[in-house]
């Protein structure tokens, strides 16, 4: 451990003595002042791969997954993190893959961001087959995010689900198991007979029973293509939605008053080219919104390429539609959601958020040596930037970093695990 110098408190104003100037712990280091945190961008889209009979995404897949990096929400762009997939190909000729069109989409996406930088995981999910019956996969970003497992929920069956919900377990890189997280990945049974809603029932059925038992406490996402034909009303919803340890949350619509109607056609997903339906969604659970570690972004959700200015019923590649304005490419992008797929990708943003812990400098939970050299590197330097930006060593956030910051430090120093 390092020797922690006393500092006695009435020294305000007064400057650290050279041992926290250990030249050897400094080198290399950033200024505290500079750290920042990203969000964790999810994204959940039916590719209608098995749809169209084919192995590969329509042409233009990529452009579009990279300008959902591109666009701009809540005040921030990036690359998608998480990329939750529906009716992928589902005659997969490669062994040890869940889809043949999953080593496709990745080889696009590592072609625009670089080699290794996306990975797709490979636990096979069971479907029934069929047009359009492709399995439900992942893709992921391995430089922000790590699978810790992959659950197949169920089973594929004609009288329920006829893909099994995928579970899977993440966890930001970086962190520990306080910021982990579970995306369900769904394409429930289509059509409006009722049979096919007594399926989706079971579905969501099966998906709340799994959800459950993990816990009130349990941060998850809900996401796929749900084919809710009677919107609000149908059983499958109501099923997501009731009280438990998974209830499943509405962000775009709190009060689960939404309807198909023009009412609420920013909501629409289905198609791009007549937006008069919600199928595709990202539920969260009340941990999602309410406790620390995994956490919706304000106002990030959205139907990619649909804010509700499109007449209802219309193409998002309309003139009135003003969506997307922040992109460069807009037009081509919105041409694109009407071929790539009849599906609007759904997108959100999601931040790792814990409670106050000064002193935990590199966001680890716990203070220690690591936190202190991070302090050391900052003390005594010049005030924080103006207007603020973020300066953890700040502790006291009077826009210096001295002797008043390190007794609060000193005071945190080897203290338990953060809350």
């Amino acid at each position: 451990m390092i020797a922690i110098p006393f500092v006695d408190p009435r020294m305000k104003g007064s400057r650290m003595p050279n041992p926290l100037r250990v030249a050897p712990l400094l080198a290399g280091l950033v200024l505290a002042c500079g750290l920042s945190q990203a969000a964790i961008r999810v994204v959940t889209y039916n590719t209608r791969i098995s749809g169209d009979g084919a192995i590969a995404p329509a042409a233009g897949f990529d452009t579009l997954i990279q300008a959902i990096g591109n666009h701009t929400m809540a005040g921030n762009a990036q690359p998608v993190d998480v990329l939750a997939l529906q009716e992928l190909d589902g005659d997969s000729f490669l062994p040890n893959e869940n889809s043949a069109s999953l080593p496709i989409i990745v080889s696009q996406l590592n072609a625009l961001y670089g080699p290794g930088v996306y990975a797709a995981d490979k636990v096979k999910d069971p479907t029934t087959g069929g047009t359009g019956g492709g399995p439900n996969g992942l893709v992921y970003n391995t430089q922000t995010v790590t699978v810790l497992e992959a659950k197949i929920v169920g089973a594929a069956s004609g009288s329920g689900a006829p893909r099994a919900p995928m579970r899977y377990k993440i966890r930001p890189v970086g962190y520990g198991p306080e910021a982990d997280f579970y995306i369900y990945v769904s394409h429930y049974k289509a059509s409006s007979d009722s049979t096919s809603k007594s399926r989706r029932n079971v579905e969501s059925q099966t998906i709340r029973a799994d959800a459950d038992a993990l816990g009130s406490s349990a941060h998850i996402i809900y996401s796929g293509d749900f084919n809710f034909t009677s919107g609000r009303s149908e059983t499958a919803y109501s099923t997501l939605i009731a009280s438990g340890p998974g209830q499943a949350n509405d962000p775009a619509n709190p009060s689960n008053t939404w309807t198909n109607s023009t009412t609420y056609r920013a909501l629409m997903t289905e198609s791009a080219t007549s937006c008069n339906i919600r199928f595709d969604f990202q539920f969260v659970t009340g941990a999602v919104l309410n406790q620390y570690g995994f956490k919706l972004i304000p106002n990030t959700y959205q139907a990619f390429g649909n804010n509700g200015t499109s007449s209802f019923g219309g193409s998002v590649n309309v003139a009135g539609n003003t969506a997307l304005n922040d992109l460069a490419n807009r037009n081509t992008v919105l041409s694109l959601l009407t071929t790539v797929s009849d599906h609007l990708p759904v997108v959100a943003d999601y931040a790792i958020v814990f409670a106050p812990c000064p002193g935990n400098l590199n966001t680890d939970r716990v203070v220690d040596d690591l936190d202190f050299v991070i302090f050391a590197n900052a003390y005594d330097q010049f005030v924080c930037p103006t207007p603020p930006a973020p300066c953890p060593a700040d502790l006291n956030a009077d826009g210096f970093v001295d002797d008043a910051d390190f007794v609060i430090f000193a005071n945190a120093y080897d203290a338990l695990v953060c809350p």
